[in-house]
């Protein structure tokens, strides 16, 4: 059932990156604010709860925040900051669970460890991109060559483009907040990587070395 769940998971994050793009330009942001990245979210907390029992309460919690932060942001359009904080809490707290579930099956790497690490990397996206998304309600030209990039589509795109360290050059930060964050997120990317690939790599040489010493020499096949 993990196993599923964790490619599940992975398969309802990607569709913040393969479904928006053939939206109708007119509905894509509306579309996705209100309904792909609410869906993803309640999705993940959701499966959180299915992946370990003890999390249920937590993932129940959560999905009435993320409910209750989209209904007051409807009925007080003046309540500001709350929709994104809201995004911002609940994918921290999920990019924390699933790291934690993740790090616990790195004794045995699979690929089931390989979907939770990339579910993990996509949701530290996500929290950046709310997080972004706070800035520029703070600020509105805090991002963006002329200080104008307030969609959350545009954010999505900025936070992976700094999250991979592969850049966006046609969106820059422009506030000290949104250079700092920019950094942040960029140093978080890289050590996630480094640290990931350190710990499976490890991983897999110990499962190797402990699989020979269980054999006979005579079993031994030398690569």
């Amino acid at each position: 059932m993990m196993t599923s769940l964790n490619f599940w998971l992975f398969m309802v994050l990607g569709l913040n990156f393969w479904l928006v793009p053939v939206l109708p330009v007119e509905d894509r942001d509306g579309l996705f604010t209100d309904g792909l990245l609410v869906s993803t979210l309640l999705a993940v907390v959701s499966l959180q709860g299915l992946i370990e029992r003890r999390f249920r309460l937590w993932s129940f919690a959560a999905a009435l925040v993320i409910v209750a932060a989209i209904v007051v942001e409807e009925v007080y359009p003046t309540a500001a900051y709350i929709e994104n904080a809201a995004f911002a809490i609940c994918f921290a707290a999920a990019t924390a669970l699933y790291f934690h579930t993740m790090t616990l099956s790195l004794g045995r790497v699979t690929f089931d460890t390989i979907f939770a690490a990339a579910s993990t990397y996509i949701l530290i996206g996500l929290f950046f991109a709310a997080a972004f998304g706070l800035i520029t309600e703070a600020d509105p030209g805090a991002l963006g060559p002329d200080g104008s990039v307030s969609s959350r589509y545009d954010l999505l795109y900025y936070s992976f483009a700094t999250l991979t360290t592969l850049g966006a050059s046609d969106i820059v930060p422009v506030s000290d907040a949104a250079k700092m964050l920019t950094v942040f997120e960029a140093i978080v990317g890289l050590t996630y990587i480094a640290l990931l690939v350190g710990s499976v790599v490890g991983a897999f040489s110990a499962g190797i070395v402990a699989t020979r010493r269980t054999l006979p020499s005579d079993k031994w096949v030398e690569g």
